[in-house]
């Protein structure tokens, strides 16, 4: 989920808009004012894709919540941001839960009890079941959301790569453009992996991919130490499309080597693309920077 939670949240801060006309349609009259930097000090809390909106001349708060899949232990965590935003900042504060893949999960919750008897305290969110909203992102109208296309499908067709690249070929601005197709890749190596995604895009697009906010604001956190967990699967994919630009297929060889490093180990790779240009310098640091003992 790590790589989609990223994915989500560049295309929020590129384009909030987007996500308030999924939420109230596009002839809303519902004003975006700004996004929102919530001053919940405890990293567990933090909301961060929020906005600040304005309706009939007041201001509120919404934080949008992403999950894949449908997770009830999440709610109270995602209320007490909520509440927490409210007491802080003195805004109402409301909490939208958007729902990205259908599959066959029987429900999608969006409120939480604790009942004691006739005793009861509910705290009720907004959903958005995004596969509901497939049109509105196939005819363009919201065309900054169509990275997220093949989660939309129980049986995705690597096809929609062409559909999302020409949906997002719609966006003006360049630079926007690339972190949009950036998070596509992210996506699409998630719903096909990364084999297909190095047929289906160009190297140019490819190799602007480690260049974009979203690989970059990956490699920041790599630093920070005590960083979560995490999974290692979509790190790893992404690794493989960046060096597969960069240096051609990889042999066999070099890809047994690459699935074998652990979290800490990709992140230590991550850091490191910037000087690996030839597949003897990834050698090299396989066999030295692998174990840490990469000084240069």
């Amino acid at each position: 989920m790590q790589e989609i939670d990223h994915a989500i949240k560049t295309v929020f801060s590129l384009n909030p808009n987007c996500f308030l006309d999924l939420t109230f349609g596009s002839q809303r009259k519902t004003k975006l004012k700004e996004i929102a930097d919530p001053q919940i000090n405890v990293p567990e809390l933090r909301a961060d894709k929020a906005v600040i909106v304005e309706d009939q001349g007041k201001e509120y708060c919404i934080i949008y919540e992403a999950m894949l899949q449908p997770d009830q232990s999440e709610l109270p965590t995602f209320a007490l941001k909520a509440l927490g935003n409210q007491y802080m900042s003195r805004q109402p504060t409301l909490v939208v839960i958007v729902y990205l893949e259908k599959r066959k999960y029987a429900s999608f919750p969006n409120y939480f009890e604790n009942r004691l008897g006739d005793l009861a305290t509910q705290f009720v969110c907004n959903k958005i079941l995004l596969w509901e909203h497939k049109d509105r992102i196939l005819n363009g109208e919201l065309k900054e959301l169509a990275p997220f296309l093949p989660l939309l499908y129980e049986r995705p067709d690597p096809g929609l790569i062409e559909v999302q690249k020409s949906l997002l070929a719609q966006t003006p601005d360049p630079k926007v453009r690339a972190d949009l197709t950036a998070t596509a890749i992210l996506v699409d190596i998630r719903a096909f992996g990364a084999e297909i995604v190095l047929t289906k895009f160009s190297r140019k697009e490819l190799k602007m991919l480690k260049e974009t906010s979203i690989v970059q604001e990956w490699l920041t956190e790599s630093q920070q130490e005590g960083k979560r967990e995490g999974k290692r699967e979509g790190k790893l994919s992404l690794l493989e499309v960046i060096l597969a630009q960069k240096l051609g297929a990889l042999s066999p060889e070099l890809m047994r080597k690459l699935q074998k490093l652990n979290d800490a180990q990709l992140n230590r790779l991550g850091l490191a693309l910037h000087r690996i240009n030839s597949r003897k310098a990834l050698q090299a640091w396989l066999q030295n920077g692998a174990s840490g003992n990469d000084n240069k």
